[in-house]
This record gives structure tokens, sequence and C-alpha cells, in this order.
């Protein structure tokens, strides 16, 4: 039986095995590369959470500097209309004469007052300040040494404005006084400068700025100047300019003042970005939001 039994065993036929399909091995190359993925995606996560942080951050500071300066501002225009008020003053008391040797360091001191001076123009060594605009015109202003006499200083006067077509003293004979005359004006001092302010250039009679020792020193004459100032009205200052002749300032105080339109831009522009701080802090951004969505369906 037991021969049969072994017999029958190996007479009975085989079942093929299929073959295995092979496994995907999951090497290292796999596991880095999908450790690097999603620690690149929380990276660039952490990055996009920073970087709004810090904008909200810059934004909630905007606010309050923007009003710091408006209000440094406002500072600025009471400070400017008081000295306004304090040059008006002095514009308004009575003209007084300048003294035969004048100390150049009260200059400051008695700057846009009325004075009067008597002496000759000396047209030879004038200059032409400018270009200057006046209603509208192109010009200049003249600038001439004003010889007081012997014993008195020669000082600078600005006689006024002249257009640009009687920029040559050929062409103005008219503007040119001869004799000995009295003018009235108002003393002047030197004017700020900054690194924007334009070079004169004397050596080509270029002249931009009131550099008044500059100028001074080009003309043989004191540091000293003085703007002549014109009461006419509107018909004599046209007849003036027609035929060439210098006309001067009137006799108010033009400071430029723009310290309120400022303070106004600077307070707008606070509002404006205190406005989108709270919005921005109390609704979150749409792309964050969005992104978490899509970070959640993956």
């Amino acid at each position: 039986m037991f021969r049969a039994a072994l017999k029958s065993t190996h007479l009975r036929p085989r079942v093929p095995v299929p073959p295995r399909a092979p496994q995907p091995q999951l090497g290292l190359r796999h596991f880095v590369g999908g450790s690097q993925a999603r620690s690149g995606g929380s990276q660039q996560s952490g990055g996009g959470k920073a970087s709004r942080v810090a904008f909200i951050a810059v934004l909630g500071f905007m606010p309050v500097f923007t009003a710091f300066l408006g209000t440094w501002q406002i500072q600025r225009l009471r400070w400017k209309l008081q000295m306004i008020d304090q040059l008006e003053s002095k514009l308004d008391q009575d003209a007084v004469g300048l003294p035969a040797r004048i100390d150049l360091e009260a200059i400051p001191e008695f700057a846009y007052r009325r004075v009067y001076v008597e002496g000759t123009f000396d047209h030879d060594h004038e200059i032409l300040l400018g270009p200057r605009t006046r209603d509208g015109e192109i010009g200049f202003q003249v600038i001439a040494p004003f010889v007081r006499g012997e014993g008195k200083d020669t000082i600078l006067v600005n006689r006024g404005f002249v257009k640009r077509d009687h920029k040559d003293r050929r062409d103005r004979p008219e503007g040119e006084i001869e004799g000995k005359v009295q003018i009235v004006g108002m003393l002047r001092d030197q004017d700020r400068s900054n690194s924007f302010t334009p070079q004169n250039t004397p050596a080509k009679e270029e002249w931009v700025f009131s550099d008044i020792k500059q100028m001074a020193d080009h003309t043989g004459a004191e540091p000293v100047l003085v703007d002549e100032i014109f009461a006419g009205n509107a018909g004599q200052i046209r007849e003036k300019l027609a035929v060439g002749s210098p006309v001067g300032r009137a006799a108010s105080i033009e400071l430029r003042n723009q310290h309120l339109t400022y303070a106004v831009t600077w307070y707008a522009l606070s509002l404006a970005t205190a406005f989108l701080f709270i919005r921005l802090v109390r609704q979150p951004s749409k792309a964050m939001s969005s992104a978490a969505q899509f970070r959640g369906v993956s």
C-alpha cells in the first residue's frame, strides 16, 4: 500500500504556480524625496506666515508714524506763522537810514526792515539773477552795486524784475538811472541753501542763486543786499516792464508756507493705513485661506 500510495503521488500532475508580480521597492531615495516634499511645504507655509506677520507689523506702524509727521507739520506751521507775524511787524515800522559802516553781524536782527539809502547805481557791474518768473513772464532780477559815497559802504541793491526780452542792457536804456537817487527797500538776510541748490558760475556771468557774499565779492561791494520796493499800481508795472525798467518787489512778506498742506496729507495717509490695518487684522487673507483648503484636500 505504501508503494501504491507513493506511486500514485508521483503520477499526480503538477499544477503550475503563476509568477508573482514584482513589488515596488521603497528605497532611500523615495523616503528622502517624500520627506523633502513635506518639509518644503511646511517651509513655504512658515515663510508665508512670516511674510504676512511682517507686512501687518509694518502696516500697523504706518498710522502712528504718519500721524507723528502730521503733528510735526502743524508745529512747523505755527512756527512759520509766528515768524511771518514778526517779519511783518518789522516791515510795518518806519524806514530807517543805513549807517555809513554796516555791522554785518547785526543784519539778521534787522532783516526785512524798511531802509532808505542814497547813492548812484554802478550799471557796469550789475548781475542778472535768474531766470525768475513774475505774472507768468520769464525774466531776471537785476542786482546792481549801489555806491553811497565817500566814507560809506557800497552795497548791493536788487532793483527788481525785467523780462527776458530786456536781458541785455542795450535793450533797456530807460531802465538805467543816472545820477544820485534815493530808494526805499527791504534789508535782506542770506537765503538758506541745501544740496539741491544750483551753483552760480561767476566766470560765465551765470547767477541762479542769491548768494550775497559771492555776488559782493564779484562786484567789489559789501555783502549787504537791499530789495528795492515799488509801490505802483498794475498799470505802472506794465509800463515799466514794457520799456525794460526793473520793477521792485511789493512791500510784503513772501515766504513759502506749505505746512498745512503737508499736515493734511500726512493725516489722510494715517487714516488710510489705519483702515487697511484694521481690515487686514479682522479679515484674514483670502490667499491664506485658499492655501489651507488646498493642503487639506491633498
